[in-house]
Formats: C-alpha cells, structure tokens, sequence
C-alpha cells in the first residue's frame, strides 16, 4: 500500500492498534467511503501481527455462508493456528441485516448459537483440552468450552468500517447494542487542509523528479490549490443539496484520484507538446533546408540544359546514317522476299502431292508392314522344320511354290524339292524374305501368285495347322501381293513427287544465298541501331536529368511556396508550444479538478467552482496558467467535439463538457440520465462493440464477467440507488497483477482474468438518486440532466423537421457536414505535420508522392477551407429560417422544465422526455395550419402549451392543479410574455412572504402582528414605501372595512392603493400580506386574466365526464402507452373504462378484457393476462398495483419486453393504484396519468356533474325530473366541495364519486318515471338518496343529520317552481333554480353561478379563512421549493442557529424543570375521604389526578432517560430518538398523546394548557370534598365522566335511570369570576368555545359570526340533568360539543342552544362547540 501517514493518519493507526492490541478490542470506524479506514486498518492488523480475515460477498451469500465463515475464523482464532486475528468487514457487506445478530453475539458474549452442533463442538473442545488444563480451567465440558470462548474473544478483534450517512448506522447501532457497546469507535473526520496538502506533495514529487514542474515552490501552490478545489467541494455539496435538493459527496479517495490523474494528465500533456514541438521544429528545419537549396538547383539546371543540346547534334548525325543503310537494306530485303515468295509456292506443291501420295499409300502400308510381322516371325527353327518335310502337305508346297514365284520370278511352278533347295540356308532365305522389294513384281509373277492365293486354304489361320513357317510364309506373300497392288496405283504420283521436292530444293538453295546477303546487310544496320539507341539513350539521359532538375526545382518552389502559410503558422505554434509547457500546470490542474469534482453538478454550479473559484485560486497562487482557458477545451478538440455530435450528443454546453468526462475520466462514468440522452450518445458511439444489460436480467453476472475477461465494452443501464456488492471489486478496480502482463480480478471470490480493455459505463433513469459516499468515490458520477438550452435546440430541430422538413435536413446535413469538414482539417492537418517531420530532410525534394501528397493534403484543407466558410454562410441562411420557429422550441423546453419538478410535489408525477415529445407532436399535427410564418409560429406556442398542459393536468391531484397553473404563468411572466411586467422583489414576497421581526403592531385591535409584520415588510418595497404609513395613520377604519370584506380581492383599496385593480399581481402582494386565505382565489382569477386564455387552463375539463376525458385520453394511448389512473377515496375507474369498451371493442370480460385486482398470489395470473393481452390484442386492467411494489418492478421489465416485441395493435393496459413510492418511475413515465377526484369549486363540480347526463338522455325526461336531476347535481356539488371545510363541513372525508349521482338519478328515473301519482314522494327521495346512496357512505351521525337537512331544503315542492339553491343566505347571496327547459338552458344557468362562498353550503363566510389560509400556505411553500434558490424573509444570522438536538436538549431540560416534581398524592387523598364523602365529583377527580400523574411518570421518565442520552451516559433508542425529534419540531411524543388529554396544540402551548390543568386538580385537591363553583371542563382528560357524574349525582337524587337521562345545557350570562357558588342542580361549567356562529348575551341566542372572529368563548353553562325527551323544540339547536377542533372522535355532548333563526340553518352552518380551540 502507497500510504501517506500524516499526522491524523498516524493517530488513526496508533488507535486501531492500541484497541485491537488488547483482548476482547474491537474498532468501529466511522466515516464515509474513501476515507482510508480499511487501509488503515490492515496497516494497524500488521503492526499488532494480526493474521486479516474477511468474507467475499457474492449473488448467493446468505446467512449460511456467513455461518461457515464465522466456524473458520473461530477455529482460526482458537484452534489452528490460535493466534490474533482481525475480522475487517465493511458495511458494504452487511447484505442482510441478519448479519449482524451473528455479529452482535460474537461481539457481547462471544457465544453465537448454534454456530456449531454439539458434535463439532466435541471435536473443537478436544483439541483445546491440554491447553485448557494448562491454563486452570476445570477438565470439563464446560470448562473446555469456557476456555475456548474466552481464547477466541482474547485472538479475534472485529474491526467494522462503516459510514455515518444515512439510517443505516443510526439504525443499525440501536438494533444490535453490541456495535456500540462492545467496540471502540474512531471516528474518521474529513481530510483536513494540511493533510491534503501533504498527501498531494508526496505524490507529487514525482513531477519534480521528472521535471515537470520546474521546481518545489510550483509543487507547494500546486499541492494547495488541489487542498483548495477539494474544500470548496464540501461548501458546493452543501448549496446543491439546498437549493437543488441533490446529494453530492466528495471522499478522500476522489483527492487522491484527483491526484492521480493530475499527474497522469500533465505529463501526458507535456509530452504531447514536446512531440509536437519537435515534429513542428523539424517540418520547419526541413522546409528552410528546401527554401536554401533552390538557387543551387537554378545553377545545376543550366550546366545540365548545355549537355542536352550537345547530345541532341551528335545523335541527329547518327539518325542520318542509319536511314541510308536502312533504305538499302530495305530494297535488299524486298527481293529477297519475292525469291522467298516463289519458293514457298513450290514448298507449298511439293508438299500438296506429298500428301496426296501419302493418302494414297497409307492404306498399302498395312499390308507392308502385316507382311514385315510375318517375316519376323520367320526363325530358322520353323523353317528348318518346314524344310525338313520330306513329304510335306500340298498346302505347304503351295505357299512354297508362291513364295518362289515372288523371290525367284520363276515360271512355273516350283516343285518341293527346288523349295527345299531353296530354303537349304533359312538364315539366307529368311534375310532375302526381308530384302524383298514389293514395289516391283512382274505381271506373271503377279498372276501366278493371285492363282495360288485365291486358293481356300491359302491364309495364316489354315496354314497354322500344317506350319508355322508356311503359315508365316502365306501371310507374307498375301500382303506383298496387296501392297504391290496399291503401290501400282501410287507409283506415278510418287514420281511427281519426287519432282517437285527436287525444284523445291534447287529455289532453296537459291534463297539461301539471297538470305545470306540480307543478313549481312541487315547487321549493319543492327550495329547502326545500336549506336544510334546508345546515342538516343544518352540523350534521353541528360533531358531526364534537366526535366529532374527542373521537376525538383518546380516541387521545391511549390513546397515552399505551398506551407507559406503553415510556416508562419507553425512558426507562431511553436512559440505557443514551448510557453505552454509551462501553463499547462495550471490548465491540466483546472481540468484535473474539472474531471474530478465538476459532473454531478448543474450548469450553473460548474460555472461558479471552475470559472469562479478554481480559476481564481490558480491565478493568485502565480500557477502558470493560459489566459481565459476553458478546461473543456483542454479536455477534447473542436474536432472531438465535432465528432461526438456525429454520434448523436446534443450540442449544448454541459452535454459536451459531460462527453468529455466520460472519454476522460479514470474512474468508471456512473451517467444521472432520465431523459437517456447520454445512453442514445455512448450506444450510437459504441455500435456494435457494447454489451448492454440491466441488473433485472437474468444471468447479468455471467456477462459482467464474459466482458471482463474479453475486455468489451460494458453499459448497464437502469442502476438504481444502490449498486450490488458483487461488484465491489469491479469499481474499485481491484486489479492483481500475476507476473509481467497477466492480471486476475476477484468477484464473489472467484479469480478471473481481466483484460485491460474492459470498459464500464452505467446510466442511472432515475431524476434525483441519492448515492452513497462509497459509490461517488468509485465512479465519475456524471449528471446528464437535459438542460434548458440543450433542450430548446433539440426541440426547434423537432419543430423544424415537421414544419420545414426539407430545411432540417439540410440543416442536419449541414451540421454533420460541418463538423465531418472539422475533423477532417484535423486530420489533414496531423497527417500534413506528420508527413512533413517523418521525411528525411536529404531526400524530401526526390520523395515525389510524399511532396505530392503534402500539396493534395494542402489542396484538400484550402478546399474544405473554401466549403466551410460557404457553409457558414449557408449555416446562417438555414438558423436565420430556423429561428422563426425558435420561441416554440422556447416554450417547449419552459414546458419540460416546469412538469418534471411536479415529482417534487407527488412521487406519481413523472414525466419523460420521450412523453413529452409524443404529446408535442400530436400538438403539432393538431395546430390549425396558415401561410403566415408569425402566425403559425403563435398558433403552435398556444396548441403546445394546451395540449401538455392538458395531458399533464388530467394527471394531477385537485390541490395540485393551480399550483401548475401558477407554475406556468409565473414562468411566462418571467419571460416576459405577460402583459405585467416581472420584478423579482415582487414574485420573491408573493412566494416566501417575509416578516419583519419584533415590531409592535399598532392595529392589534383588528390585525393580528403576523399580518401586521408582513405589511412591514411589504413597506421595504419600492412601490409600496407608504403602503404600512397609510394603514396606521392615514385610513385605519377603511382598511379595516377593506379588511373584513368577505372577498377584498374584488373590492378597491382605500386610498390611492386603489390603483392596483388596474395592477393585479401587486395587489396579490397586498392579499398574501392581509389576507393570505383569499390569495389563492385571487391569484387564480389573476391567472384567467393574465394568462392567455387562462380561463381555459383554469377551468381545464372542468365540463367533461370523466368518461369524455377518458376517451379523449384514450386516443393517445398506445400498445406501450398505458393509461395509469391515480386512486383517490371514491374513485373507481373501472365502470368508465368498461362502459368506453363496450362502444370501442365489443368489450366482454373474460374474451378480450381481463380485470385483475392485485393482490397476494395474483401476481402469476397477472403475467399471464398481459402475455394473452400482448399477443391477442385484448384490454388488460390491474387494479391497486400499488399493493405490490415488488412485483411493479417486474411489471415494468415485461413492459420493455413488450415494447421490443411489438405487441398487438388493439392491446391496451391500465393500470390504477394510489399514491406510492413504490411504483416504478419507468411505469410512470410512460403512461397517460388520469385522476378522477371532483374538482376544486362549485360551478367546476356542477359542470362535472351536470356533464354526467348525456343531452339526448336530459332532453327526454320530463320536467319535473329535470328540476330534481339538476337539484341532485346541485346537491352532488355541495356534498364533494364540503370536504374542503375540513371538520366543519364533515367529520369524517367520505368517498362520494359520480357513481352516486348516476345511481341515484336512475333511482329517480324508476320511481318517477311512468308513474301516475300527481304528488311527488318528496320523503321516499329524500330517505333514498340521503339514507341509502349517499347516507351509505355516511358513518358519523352529525354529518348525516347534514345530509338530510340539504336534502329536506333542495327536495321540496317549490323546487319545481324556483327556490334558491343557496340556503338560509338571508339576501346575503342569491342564486334561483333554473326554470325547466332544455339542455342548454340549463348550461347557461350553471354559468351564471355567483362567485362561489361558504354561503353555497349554509356556512358563514369566516368557515373558509381556515381552509383557505392552509391552501395558500401549502401552495406557496410549494411554488417556493419548486421554483428554488433564495432564502426565507426571516433575519438573524443562521450561522448562530442551534443545531435540533441542541434545541431538543434545551426543551427536555425545560420541560423536565416544569414537570419534575409535580405529582398528586392520589391515595393519601382517597383515604382521607369517607365512602360517604366520595361522591361522583370526587370519582372523576380523582380519576382525572391519576390521568396526569401518569403522563407526568412517563414524561419525567422518557425526558430523564433522553437527558442521559445526550449526555452520552445511554444509548439512544428509536424512542429517544423520536421523542428527541418531536421536542425539536414542536411535537408531541407519542407516548405523551396516548397517555395525555385530546389536543390539536403544538407543543409550547401544549405544555401551558398542561400546566393549566395540572392548576384546576391542584386547587381541588386542597379542598377534594368541595368541586369548583365553576369547573373548566376544557381542563379534563375526560370531559365525558365530569358529564356523567352530574347525571350519576341526578340519579341519586332523584332516583331515576341513568340510561333515560341526558345531560340539558342553559347558557347563563355570567363569565366564570361571577359565579358565586356552585349550583344546586347540575354544575356550572366553562371552557366551551362556539365555532360556525357566536353567541349573542344579549339576546341569549345564536347568531351569526363577525367577520374574522373564528371562535367564540361561550359564558358560563349550567349542565344539569333531565330524562330524555322526544319532542322537538323549534326554538333549540342541538349542538355538538368535541374536544378539539378536529372534532372526531373526540366528541363529548350534544348541547341545546337557543336560536331565532331555523335550527337547519346551524346545522348546514357546521356549528359545534370546541373545548380546547389551542389559544
């Protein structure tokens, strides 16, 4: 290991060793990856001569691994070798946390159970037994194993690395006590400057020594400047993660690779330079060598011209006598071919005749040569014997006889004996067979020897059986005699034959003497030739030689004349080159820093650490540096850049600078890539050598190896936040090097062999991931997040290539033609230098292809030179078009932007750029076409904007949709394209709305100091300087009036303030300070006037079914397109989407649909429906995914399969789930997202609802129906939009959806429908409907009396008339009921609807303050995270905050200081009282003191074992911890909640209101007998049992039934101080606050409430007790009383409240009395 042990180093060394130098010592080492823990470790483990132990994590190691492990190192430890040893484990390997029980045993006892079966314990302790007698252990089992475990925890120290960031640790430290308890923690702190600086001037000595930097004082600032980038990293990670909300991390591990590759960067560069300054030097030394030679050139050329001309006369002499000798020769050679001629012609007969006589005498020549077989057959054994014959057979003396005839010529006949004679010497005889001359025999011969041969027997076959010589002998004499015959015929034309071939001879011979003569002749004139060719030669020679002289002149001039440029050019290079050896120090530090440290940061950041702070440090540490440098420029080329957009990058700035981290970078690039930008780039640059997986794959481990041990190129894409540990090794690069070239790698403890070219490359989709420090410090996190700019250039080409096709390609062309012009100059340029320095400086003027070539390559460059410059010319004709469509692309990017920071809000919000491009060019294709350019561009910006807003807001949540719509017209009020003009202040105040601090407010009578404070601070801006002036002196009665106004947004401000009507987005500023619960109506009445049709984005749908915006939807679905629908209470999909598959498909269940309900053991029946559906085209539908997140990943795998194999084009999936994180983005991205919760506001509900009933279906009810369909609408409206008012509009949220409103309209249908009754059964719909359709979703009593009294007011028989469909608004508000008509009518009257109120529902304005004043907080806070940067308004230096736990220690000793020894002595008490004495009061009580003594024990006993926590004297507990995290954040723990009284307070006025009840029991118990004159039932845990006992004590008196008794309440008019004694009949109580109406004492009666008065503290009531009663009493209000003002479930009491007006008109009113309203 290549350790530097600076001082923090060495006392980490010196730590380890001491704890595991001691028995049972154990180290916990804390700190994030890449700190030096483990290598510090094993440093200390070989100090202390600890034998290293560590477990190889793979795919398949489970607890049984870990186990087999464990039983080794034991072993180890005890028995073989039984000496030290160090368990070092990481975090990283913890796969399971199972893990750590094994771990948590060895560490407390060092027992683990079951670690070994009794058996292999046996074995183990008998070979420790002599060692354990040795050592006085008893000789038993026990003291055997005794033995063993104490020698094992005394030999294994664990040593466990672990990082603090995260749960895991905290978590993992509370679980399993051991980790903590048991081990010695050494907490790795980061690397502070001079450990930095020290750590790089170690290994940056080497640049000295190599001499690369000049001396140590460049080393020194080098070494601070690298201390410097890495500090600034920490500072950078810290505002990213605030303002950007990502998670960056920078390790010693990435200095040390920022060092690295510094110094592998620097001298790579250097030598760069220094080659190329050599190979410039050398071209220009070669090309001044060239320039000197050409005037000794010009003088060798004309010493050489004079020998040209020389050589020219000579060989003309020559010509002259050749051509003589030549004519002779010629005439001699004319006669000699006519004798030739001549003799030819008779050569030519001659040879006619022979062939002719040849023919003729080819068929004798057989019988010639059958004649010559005969003869050799002849011996003179066969002739002796025929000789020898005395009487021969006549045939034999025939033959004889003929062969005589032919031999001899005799004249007759020759007898035997003259043949014998004849043959007397057979040796003669048979010489003169063969001697005989068939050409000549005379003709008697002839005929004599035909007669003989005619004979039968006269033949060689006959002649055989008497002799094989007469046989021979006959043969012979037959073909002589044939042949003769023939040769006859042949004679005379032999004779002219041999004629002609004696003629033919003689012309011979006379040719040859005229042959002879030619020849002689002919040598001559070779000999003349020859002369005249060496002549020639010599000539052609010497011209060559000047064409030479001249040709090397010409090329030398053009050589010269031709790098004229480059000469000057390079010359200037040169001087360039060598200033920068030098600054490249600082260059390849910036850009060392930029690889290192810059990508995982925005645009924004990048440029502020490198442009800003890095360049600046550079500067002022005097490191040599090169003026406005730019480290992209330092990391690629103008060609590389050029090249990587050949392949698909985007041509925006950080897409470029990510491109050149990743082809630079060290470690393994790790690419943040949602919108797959930079995945299409490295796939389109790779081809076909990458090899892509995804962890979810099947045997993805098998390839990461295969690629390994190849060395191919490896993506794998999908990374999610945490990476497997199998591949630890693989991104730390654990190389082992075997040898001098081999090199092995070990995964999962398997050695493989590693080949050098392995590339890794992983793309992570997901938009924000949070990876650990470890993971940073191993890879090169790049983020690839398409940018603002990047992305308007895509989109504008998008745009362009629909619009203008034609144009964007030749715009594409273009830009590859560019850039292809770009890296071919490079080229030319590197093969010009090259071909130049690479020539030998002596030969370069003969090296003709090579000066060629250089002239091409020249010619080349000058040409590409001349289409560049009028391709730029072209480039800007082409942009000038293209950016008459640039504010589209504008707006497109703007839209992007704006709807993926929604996942900040809603986990389901996910968005993909894929997405978003399909719905931008289905707008496109929708935008209503013109001539005109301007126009057309005005009309896609308005379709674009329309149609992603509309398909991301059918998406969203009903709380969620104005803050898109406030998204987006901020945005374009940013741009400018508003008619209001955008001031930063302004929009600032309206988000954060800052407070001034600690002013007094001079208006506390009607303004409360949170308002007051605001308008403080809206005072500091400009344009509203007297705004805070004017309310407290000018006009404080009129702005109290505009104050209290129930929509102030609708009315002027006094004063000259009245000027903003005309100025709305100031007057929010007014609202958001004022009246903050009417700023979100106003500001979306601003947005329907200040966005272009803004009504249109705000009322988005608002009059569609459901089932319209399904089907719309469902246009734009796809077979890979999903349509998701997000859950909310109520909502069920699954009707609309059957109903619209019925109209489309033929939809039938179980044929071509499948609805599926997830759940357990449905996952296998899903699969199968989506592989039917894939292949068969069917509707598939999985209803609540969310109920198997597991499974959701395997659902997205199948999709991308799906999508691969291209489905069938009628298969369609939905999917629905609710809200979950557990959902797949890839799912979410690419589905069409649907909600179906009722919209925000009355008339957009009453639209909906009305939207239900189709104008076919409407127009044929009958006019009664249509009366009572349009009250129910009205009714449905009013029943969803309630929800908004929290508990006072219901006590619990019930799932009412349009399903009700359709059943119970064809409830209505039935049951008036044909009917023949006159009367309408008012009381049979109003127990339908209120009771059964929507009563079935009603549990809570309170909210169905409501129901039914909306009900009992809109069903009635002037309803058919007109009524007004606001109730008991008393003038306040009026809207009729539409007379009966038809559909249109009817959508023109929900139009005329009045600005919607609380008076809709029957409440009083101030009902919605709450609600509202929430929602404008909610939206706002949201606005502001969304829209980043800035802080809050609030002043104070934050630098001088208190950490959490600082606050929560402060509160615990707080609290502990207010509670410690309160306590009631409950039974000294309850002894001290008589059973006579105890009466029901003194029960609840007494009761009451044991509730608090309770809540007090547990409190004193959490917060004491909290304070022992801090001090460190206790571990923390997840208990401490979440009490410590309630008293920092102002809550309550939930043991305090459970053991305390019901409370909605935070936890300051939690703990005023505690000691207020713990004052009430105190005074009681002082005088337990007597109870309070007046009990503050507010003040009880259990308010309920006070109730009772009054009924308990009316039943003692009275002797009545506690069940028939109620309790009865009568308001007095008396506050608490005026009661003098307690009542005889009941009890006075207090602590009743009115909520919904107030209570006039003077007319001891219900009324309405003050504007802004939101309760109202009730007088003292006498609760008493009365038998209950069924007569109702119009002139009493049964209210309900809750403890809180949530209300359910902490209901107490009805009480009976006096009223002039209806009791109904309360009970729509939402009124309620409130115990503990936490002021």
């Amino acid at each position: 290991m290549n350790l530097v042990l600076f001082d923090d180093a060495i006392n980490h060394v010196c730590r380890i060793s001491r704890i595991t130098d001691n028995p049972c010592g154990h180290a916990l080492l804390v700190g994030v990856g890449g700190s030096g823990k483990q290598s510090l470790a094993r440093l200390a483990s070989f100090i202390n001569t600890l034998d290293l132990l560590q477990i190889l994590v793979n795919q398949s190691y489970g607890m049984d691994a870990l186990k087999l492990d464990l039983q080794e190192f034991y072993k180890k430890a005890v028995i073989k070798p039984g000496t030290g040893q160090a368990f070092l484990m990481t975090d990283g390997q913890i796969a399971n946390e199972k893990f750590l029980v094994y771990i948590n045993d060895m560490l407390s006892s060092g027992v683990i159970p079951d670690l070994f079966s009794r058996e292999e314990y046996d074995g183990l302790l008998g070979g420790v037994r002599n060692a354990a007698k040795a050592s006085g252990y008893a000789d038993d089992r026990d003291g055997h194993f005794a033995f063993f475990i104490d020698k094992f925890r005394r030999n294994l120290h664990y040593i466990l690395c672990h990082s603090p960031v995260g749960d895991d640790f905290r978590i993992r430290g509370r679980k399993f006590p051991a980790l903590i308890s048991c081990t010695v923690v050494d907490e790795f702190m980061a690397w502070p400057r001079d450990a930095l600086d020290g750590v790089a001037r170690r290994f940056l000595i080497d640049l000295v020594t190599g001499g690369n930097f000049q001396d140590e004082d460049t080393l020194g600032v080098v070494a601070a400047n690298m201390a410097e980038v890495h500090l600034s990293i920490e500072g950078a990670n810290k505002r990213y993660l605030e303002l950007e909300r990502r998670n960056n991390y920078c390790t010693p591990k990435s200095f040390l690779e920022l060092i690295s590759f510094y110094m592998k960067m620097l001298t790579s560069k250097q030598a760069d330079v220094l080659q190329n300054c050599e190979r410039l030097e050398k071209g220009l030394a070669i090309m001044e060598q060239v320039q000197s030679k050409v005037e000794g050139l010009k003088e060798d050329l004309k010493i050489t011209m004079v020998q040209v001309e020389e050589k020219k006369a000579a060989t003309a002499v020559l010509i002259e006598q050749v051509t003589k000798a030549s004519a002779v020769a010629a005439e001699e050679k004319a006669a000699a071919d006519i004798e030739a001629e001549k003799t030819n012609k008779l050569a030519s007969d001659a040879a006619a005749l022979q062939k002719e006589a040849d023919g003729e005498l080819s068929e004798a020549m057989p019988a010639m040569e059958a004649a010559a077989e005969a003869v050799n057959c002849l011996d003179k054994m066969s002739i002796g014997e025929l000789k020898g014959f005395g009487k021969p057979p006549p045939e034999c003396v025939d033959v004889c006889a003929c062969a005589a005839f032919l031999l001899k010529n005799e004249k007759k006949r020759m007898e035997w004996k003259a043949a014998q004679k004849m043959m007397a010497n057979p040796a003669a005889f048979i010489d003169e067979v063969k001697a005989f001359n068939a050409n000549e025999i005379p003709e008697n011969t002839l005929k004599e020897c035909d007669a003989l041969i005619a004979l039968p027997f006269f033949n060689y076959d006959t002649m055989k059986s008497k002799s094989t010589a007469a046989a021979n002998l006959a043969n012979w004499a037959i073909n002589c005699v044939k042949y003769h015959k023939i040769y006859v015929k042949v004679a005379p034309l032999m004779a002219k034959v041999e004629e002609a071939t004696r003629t033919k001879n003689e012309a011979e011979a006379s040719l040859a003497i005229v042959l002879a003569k030619v020849a002689a002749i002919e040598e001559e004139c070779a000999k003349l030739d020859k002369k005249l060719n060496g002549a020639v030669a010599e000539k052609e020679r010497v011209e060559a030689q000047a064409a030479a002289c001249l040709e090397k002149l010409e090329l030398a001039e053009r050589l010269v004349n031709g790098l004229a440029d480059e000469y000057k050019r390079w010359t200037k290079t040169v001087a360039e080159l060598k200033d920068l050896t030098q600054k490249l120090i600082g260059n390849s530090l910036l850009a060392s820093a930029f690889v290192g440290y810059i990508s995982p940061f925005s645009m924004t950041f990048r440029q502020g650490l490198w442009k800003d702070q890095w360049t600046s440090d550079i500067k002022e540490r005097g490191i040599p540096l090169t003026d406005g440098i730019d480290p992209l420029k330092v990391l690629a080329t103008d060609a590389d850049m050029a090249g990587w957009q050949n392949e698909g990058l985007p041509s925006d700035r950080i897409s470029l600078e990510n491109a050149a981290v990743v082809t630079s970078c060290s470690r393994w690039p790790l690419m943040i890539d949602p919108q797959l930008q930079g995945v299409k780039w490295i796939k389109q640059r790779l081809g076909e050598d990458l090899t892509i997986l995804q962890f979810t794959m099947n045997n993805w481990l098998k390839k990461v190896i295969a690629c390994i041990q190849m060395g191919n190129q490896l993506l794998i894409e999908a990374v999610g936040q945490e990476i497997d540990a199998i591949l630890e090794p693989v991104l730390s690069r654990a190389v082992i090097k075997r040898g001098r070239t081999a090199m092995i790698i070990k995964i999962g403890g398997e050695e493989i062999d590693y080949d050098p070219k392995f590339q890794l490359y992983m793309q992570c989709k997901l938009p924000n991931p949070h990876y650990r420090p470890e993971i940073a410090a191993q890879c090169t996190i790049i983020n690839f997040i398409v940018t603002p700019e990047g992305l308007e250039d895509q989109i504008l080409a998008m745009v362009v290539n629909v619009e203008k096709p034609e144009l964007e390609q030749k715009k594409q062309e273009l830009v590859r033609q560019q850039n292809d012009f770009m890296v071919t100059l490079s080229q030319l340029e590197a093969a010009l230098l090259s071909q130049l320095s690479e020539a030998d400086p002596a030969t370069i003027l003969d090296n003709i292809p090579l000066i060629e070539g250089l002239e091409k390559t020249k010619a080349t460059s000058k040409e590409i030179g001349e289409q560049v410059k009028a391709a730029q010319i072209t480039e800007v004709e082409i942009n000038t078009s293209r950016e008459l469509y640039r504010p589209v692309a504008a707006e497109g990017s703007m839209l992007f932007f704006l709807i993926i920071q929604l996942c900040f809000i809603e986990h389901m919000y996910q968005y993909s750029l894929d997405s978003f491009v399909n719905f931008l060019y289905k707008a496109i294709d929708r935008t209503e076409t013109t001539e005109d350019l301007e126009e057309r561009t005005k009309r896609l910006i308005v379709m674009i904007r329309m149609t992603i807003f509309r398909w991301v807001n059918r998406g969203l949540f009903e709380r969620h949709k104005l803050i898109l719509c406030a998204l987006l017209t901020f945005k374009l009020l940013q741009k400018g394209a508003l008619s209001e003009e955008f001031n930063p202040a302004h929009f600032n105040f309206l988000l954060r709305a800052p407070m001034a601090v600690g002013a007094e407010n001079p208006l506390a009578e009607w303004l409360p100091s949170k308002n007051w404070n605001l308008v403080l601070k809206l005072s500091d801006l400009e344009e509203f300087d007297n705004f805070s002036s004017n309310m407290e002196k000018d006009a404080p009665t009129r702005f109290k009036e505009w104050f209290n106004e129930v929509a102030p947004e609708d009315v002027k401000l006094p004063l000259d303030w009245k000027r903003l009507d005309s100025q709305p987005f100031q007057k929010l500023l007014v609202l958001r300070a004022l009246r903050p619960d009417r700023c979100c109506s106003a500001m979306a009445d601003w947005i329907r006037v200040a966005l272009p049709n803004g009504r249109d984005y705000m009322d988005c749908d608002g009059s569609l079914s459901f089932a319209a915006i399904l089907e719309n939807s469902f246009e734009d679905s796809t077979t890979t397109t999903p349509i998701f629908f997000i859950l909310s209470p109520g909502a069920d999909p699954v009707k609309e989407v059957e109903a619209m598959g019925r109209r489309l498909i033929q939809l039938q269940l179980g044929t071509n649909y499948w609805n599926v309900a997830m759940g357990q053991g449905q996952d296998v029946i899903a699969m199968a429906k989506l592989d039917m559906g894939h292949r068969e085209g069917h509707w598939v539908m999985l209803q609540n995914i969310h109920l198997m997140p597991g499974w959701c990943k395997e659902l997205e795998k199948k999709l991308d399969v799906f999508a691969a194999e291209n489905s069938h084009v009628n298969f369609r999936l939905f999917l629905s789930a609710d809200p979950s994180k557990g959902i797949p983005i890839g799912i979410l991205e690419r589905s069409i997202k649907l909600t179906n919760e009722p919209p925000q506001g009355m008339l957009a509900n009453l639209r909906r609802s009305f939207a239900l009933f189709s104008k076919e279906d409407f127009e044929d009810r009958d006019a009664k129906v249509k009366s009572i369909l349009f009250a129910m609408c009205h009714f449905h409206a009013l029943m969803l939009e309630r929800k908004k008012f929290g508990p006072m509009g219901y006590n619990m949220m019930y799932p009412f959806s349009a399903g009700d409103l359709r059943d119970s309209a064809q409830v209505l249908y039935n049951y008036l429908e044909g009917s023949s009754a006159v009367k309408i059964p008012w009381d049979d719909l109003r127990y339908l409907f209120g009771d059964i359709m929507y009563g079935g979703h009603i549990v809570d009593d309170w909210d169905r009396r409501m129901s039914q009294k909306y009900l009992l007011y809109f069903l009635r028989d002037e309803l058919l008339d007109e009524i007004d469909m606001i109730p008991y608004a008393e003038g306040k508000l009026s809207w009729p009921s539409p007379q009966p008509a038809g559909h249109e009518k009817y959508l023109e009257h929900i139009e005329t609807m009045p600005a919607e109120s609380p008076l809709f529902f029957g409440m009083h304005p101030n009902a919605e303050i709450n609600f509202r004043t929430t929602q404008c907080n909610q939206v706002f806070e949201m606005l502001t995270s969304l829209s980043g940067g800035g802080g809050g308004g609030g002043e104070g230096d934050e630098g001088d905050a208190m950490s959490p736990m600082a606050v929560a220690q402060m509160v615990c000793d707080d609290v502990l200081e207010e509670v410690g020894e309160k306590r009631f002595p409950t039974d000294d008490v309850g002894r001290g009282m008589s059973e006579e004495e105890k009466g029901p009061y003194q029960f609840v009580f007494l009761q009451e003191c044991e509730y608090m003594n309770g809540l007090l024990y547990e409190m004193v006993k959490g917060l004491s074992e909290l304070r022992l926590g801090f001090k460190g004297e206790l571990t923390m507990s997840e208990v401490m911890e979440d009490m410590a995290q309630c008293l920092y954040s102002e809550k309550l723990p939930v043991w305090w909640v459970k053991l305390g009284f019901a409370s909605t307070r935070p936890l300051r006025s939690w703990r005023i209101s505690l000691q207020e009840r713990y004052q009430q029991l105190d005074d009681w118990i002082n005088d337990p007998l007597n109870i309070p004159k007046v009990v503050d039932i507010s003040k009880l845990f259990n308010p309920q049992s006070f109730l009772t006992a009054i009924k308990q004590l009316c039943c003692q008196n009275q002797g009545l039934e506690l069940d028939r008794l109620q309790v009865f309440t009568e308001v007095t008019k008396k506050e608490p101080k005026q009661i003098e004694s307690i009542s005889k009949d009941g009890a006075f109580v207090c602590g009743m606050y009115l909520e919904g109406a107030r209570w006039d004492m003077a007319q001891n009666s219900l009324e309405d409430s003050k504007p802004k008065e939101m309760f109202t503290a009730m007088p003292v009531v006498l609760c008493k007790a009365g038998t209950v009663s069924d007569k109702v009493d119009k002139n009493s209000f049964v209210c309900p009383v809750y403890c809180v003002p949530t209300r359910r479930p902490y209901f107490v009491f009805p009480a009976q409240l006096r009223t002039k007006a209806p009791p109904e008109k309360w009970v729509l009113a939402g009124v309620a009395m409130i115990l503990d309203v936490g002021l």
